[in-house]
């Protein structure tokens, strides 16, 4: 395979994390029952999780460069009734051991600091280094020591379970399985072809159209198309959208440009004889990921220029509120 790392955004060294802070929540029980299915069977998926954001900024205010890792606390109800918090954590790139394995150790003792009750931590690690595989961290000194372990799944592991996991019906799944081949497949027509192959997986699977959407836009992020390759890849959406037209909801997406980032626009709404695609798109993101929209934001929405409807698309995969998707 040819390595045309030129093809792909060349700033497109790190930035896979930005779709994760949205797909663990989103997405957070068929994440559990792959990754960690030995916590999931002990939770009761009855009570919805809540996702405790900012408190974990709270006690977090002083990391660094949080591109590298994604950092999600939330609070779960187990079988037996009680309430427990879980520390749920991406590296992305892959830190030195030593800095990540204290990093864990931090946040647990001051969340048990905060709250004191006990926390589950895990790590999902989505780097490409296969020997990092930190699982505790231990500090030693003068015959006084601590030892800290912690969960820990690596997504490489996954790999000779690709096949399984694409025919799974869970569909973080699909989210892992793109995660891996965006960090393997650099030839240009390879990748566009992936993001085709898993859009063609979901519409079969019988997924929500809210969940195929959403799964959609985060494998795009994920796999980046490289410019030369988007008339081929409008080109082929356009027939599978015409494959089966009982389906036919999902937004057709026109890349423009890849300079440091992606602008994106979608240019057809998500149901047919709807002129206004973006904003239609933008509102079904906001009902989906915040409920309830108050008159206020339905008004801005109908009142909004192109260009403050692509920054608004853009920011609500990693925005923590709705308040954040329309900060000036």
């Amino acid at each position: 395979m040819n390595d045309l790392s030129s093809a792909v955004n060349p700033d497109d060294s790190s930035d896979h994390d930005s779709p994760w802070k949205s797909a663990i929540e989103v997405f957070f029980q068929p994440c559990m029952e792959l990754l960690f299915p030995h916590v999931a069977s002990q939770l009761d998926w009855h009570h919805e999780p809540v996702f405790m954001d900012k408190e974990l900024q709270k006690l977090t205010s002083d990391s660094s460069d949080s591109r590298r890792h994604v950092d999600k606390l939330i609070r779960v109800c187990t079988l037996s009734g009680e309430y427990r918090w879980i520390l749920l954590h991406i590296e992305v790139q892959g830190e030195p051991e030593t800095e990540f394995t204290r990093r864990m150790f931090t946040y647990y003792y001051r969340l048990v600091e905060r709250f004191d009750e006990p926390v589950v931590s895990m790590a999902i690690l989505a780097d490409t280094r296969k020997n990092f595989r930190p699982d505790h961290y231990r500090q030693e000194l003068m015959g006084c020591s601590i030892r800290f372990d912690f969960i820990c799944v690596k997504l490489l592991d996954l790999q000779p379970q690709l096949d399984v996991m694409l025919a799974s019906d869970n569909i973080f799944a699909l989210l892992v399985a793109a995660q891996l081949i965006a960090k393997q497949v650099k030839n240009p027509r390879q990748r566009t072809d992936a993001v085709l192959s898993f859009y063609r997986m979901a519409r079969k699977k019988g997924y929500s159209r809210q969940h195929i959407f959403l799964m959609h836009d985060f494998i795009e992020w994920m796999i980046r198309i490289p410019k030369q390759e988007l008339d081929y890849y409008n080109e082929h959406i356009d027939l599978i959208e015409q494959e089966d037209e009982t389906m036919g909801y999902m937004a057709i997406y026109k890349r423009e440009s890849f300079a440091k980032g992606i602008e994106q626009g979608i240019e057809q709404g998500i149901e047919r004889g709807i002129d206004k695609g973006r904003a239609t798109t933008l509102h079904k993101l906001l009902q989906l990921k915040f409920r309830g929209l108050d008159a206020a934001v339905l008004a801005r929405l109908d009142n909004a220029s192109e260009a403050e409807l692509e920054l608004w698309t853009e920011r609500i995969l990693f925005a923590d509120s709705i308040e954040a998707v329309f900060q000036e």
